[in-house]
């Protein structure tokens, strides 16, 4: 599904620099959600945000000395967390300013094996050569992009033949009730939300991209408890920014957690295969 109003990459970017500083915290220095292997993991947040990265960098198969791209690089945390593990270089893409700052702080930051660089690009027009990249990664940042369709595109275009492609976002299962799609609505524009497609929808924009998808992995049942914690904290949060901004989270806070539990919505890892 995607919404009919479009806000540009700066108004988006925007966004994400004032609420990383407070979903980062909530999150252990990650803006994704946790994984827990089952109801009785009492991992701290941090280590199941850590675990869904290391989930994701298992399904790209790199080896040591490859380049992979981090599209909607956050924090940095991700990006150098998979540098240092999988002894490849990650370049990470993000439309926040401070969060390049932040990123570009961290003492991974840097060019070579098991080192991360960081900067400010749009997704939907990569300053990248064709087939730049051996593996790509996108973790609950193709929601946001104003054109998925041109965003994948390019991924593809940078991505060598062969190479791997693995995606961490949130679905339709299927049609939703009318309040449920009231509750998605207010949610979709408190947190600039533009897609959210049913499966075969986001099959055939793969598809047609470049990008056949060769596992799909449902893990709804593992991440679900992030709503419940990212709902507690943005009460506190929206006093803490204040203005504008701040009574936008106000008034989805209670709506957060009901998008957790809006049957219609999933969540899954998708990795696909450059064509």
């Amino acid at each position: 599904m995607a919404r009919q109003e479009k806000l540009s990459p700066e108004v988006i970017g925007e966004m994400y620099n004032q609420l990383t500083d407070s979903r980062a915290d909530a999150f252990g220095g990650n803006l994704h959600v946790g994984y827990w292997t089952d109801d009785y993991d009492e991992a701290p947040v941090a280590q199941a945000t850590d675990h869904l990265t290391d989930l994701v960098a298992e399904r790209l198969e790199v080896v040591p000395g490859e380049r992979v791209l981090d599209v909607g690089s956050g924090t940095g945390r991700p990006a150098v967390r998979i540098a240092v593990a999988r002894d490849v270089h990650v370049t990470g893409v993000t439309l926040s300013e401070d969060q390049v700052r932040l990123a570009e702080s961290r003492p991974e930051a840097g060019r070579g094996q098991g080192h991360a660089g960081f900067q400010l690009a749009d997704a939907m027009w990569l300053p990248f050569d064709d087939d730049s990249f051996d593996a790509a990664y996108a973790i609950e940042s193709l929601a946001h992009m104003e054109n998925p369709a041109a965003a994948l595109g390019e991924i593809a275009r940078v991505l060598r033949p062969g190479g791997r492609f693995v995606v961490g976002e949130w679905y339709l299962l299927g049609p939703l009730a009318a309040d449920d799609a009231a509750d998605l609505e207010i949610f979709s524009r408190a947190f600039d939300v533009h897609f959210l497609p049913t499966v075969d929808e986001f099959y055939e924009e793969m598809d047609r991209a470049g990008l056949k998808i060769e596992i799909f992995h449902d893990i709804w049942a593992n991440i679900s408890r992030s709503f419940r914690l990212v709902g507690e904290i943005l009460p506190a949060s929206a006093a803490r920014l204040g203005g504008e901004f701040g009574e936008r989270l106000i008034a989805c806070g209670e709506t957060y957690r009901r998008f957790g539990e809006i049957p219609q919505v999933s969540y899954a890892l998708f990795t696909a295969v450059r064509h």
